[in-house]
């Protein structure tokens, strides 16, 4: 069993005492742990951009403005227009995801891919809309959503029928690697089991930014990276990005400082996806300019 899954199966334990142990502050740690530990995993989106536009010769200080305009107008879009920037934000986040999951081509995969890309972001809030509803107050009328509610349950269910069902065959068929299927059990007993943000924590870390960080890995020598340097970096950065916000949300409130943590997340996703989409070509790129 390799660390990664291991990384899944500890996540998965500790989330699951913390939300029963202590339920009121489960919910905390793990947007904590969102910011601090997943958030990072972009660190290297400059790195990759500039090997990925390598032959449009656009300098590092161009990339990095360029990245902050989009993480500045997101962010801007969310906080003035909440439900559109929200409804764009799960949007790009669903892609984004989606992708991650993908195994290879194979058209069985794909359709994996993105049950567990969007089950990432809906089972969670539709399996468990009392809670989403109070988490997402600023961007959706609870009104709006007690309308919503029954219908996103449906789909949810769908999505998660669906889900176990493409598991179950692989497990017995043996299309995807043994980790794999593990994880992905695990992330939907998350979903289903646990609190919204604390089964979410489970995919998003143990998961989604894992595997993001193992693939810059393989595209980079070891020498020019540095994780536990660039985390702590970046993870000062997301937490310095949030002080703004303190000016527009109540930060010992939990729904506030989560919908802050949005509209932050949401300005860094889009150019996040920018970059990393189609990681695989910098691969490419890399091998041709070591040789």
């Amino acid at each position: 069993m390799n660390r990664g899954t291991r990384l899944v199966i500890w996540l998965f334990i500790c989330m699951t005492l913390f939300s029963y142990a202590l339920p009121s502050g489960a919910e905390w740690i793990a947007l904590m742990l969102m910011i601090c530990a997943g958030i990072p995993h972009g660190s290297y989106d400059l790195r990759v951009a500039k090997a990925k536009w390598s032959n449009l010769q656009i300098s590092s200080a161009k990339i990095a403005a360029i990245y902050l305009v989009c993480v500045f107008l997101m962010s801007a879009l969310c906080v003035f227009t909440p439900g559109i920037g929200l409804t764009l934000f799960l949007a790009i986040s669903a892609l984004h995801f989606s992708e991650g999951e993908f195994q290879s081509s194979a058209p069985v995969n794909l359709v994996s891919g993105v049950l567990f890309g969007i089950g990432a972001i809906l089972l969670p809030i539709g399996l468990h809309s009392d809670i989403s509803m109070q988490y997402l107050g600023y961007f959706i009328d609870p009104s709006t959503f007690q309308l919503l509610a029954p219908k996103v349950r449906v789909f949810s269910l769908i999505v998660l029928i669906m889900s176990a069902f493409i598991v179950g065959r692989d497990c017995l068929r043996r299309l995807t690697p043994r980790e794999t299927i593990i994880e992905r059990c695990l992330c939907l007993f998350g979903w289903v089991l646990l609190p919204p943000l604390a089964g979410f924590s489970v995919w998003f870390i143990g998961r989604h930014s894992r595997q993001h960080l193992e693939l810059c890995k393989t595209l980079f020598h070891s020498s020019q990276i540095k994780i536990p340097l660039d985390f702590a970096l970046i993870s000062l950065l997301a937490i310095a990005g949030l002080l703004p916000f303190a000016r527009i949300f109540d930060f010992s409130d939990i729904n506030q400082l989560f919908a802050a943590s949005i509209c932050l997340i949401a300005g860094l996703t889009l150019p996040h996806m920018i970059v990393s989409y189609n990681m695989r070509e910098c691969e490419q790129i890399k091998i041709q300019e070591d040789r």
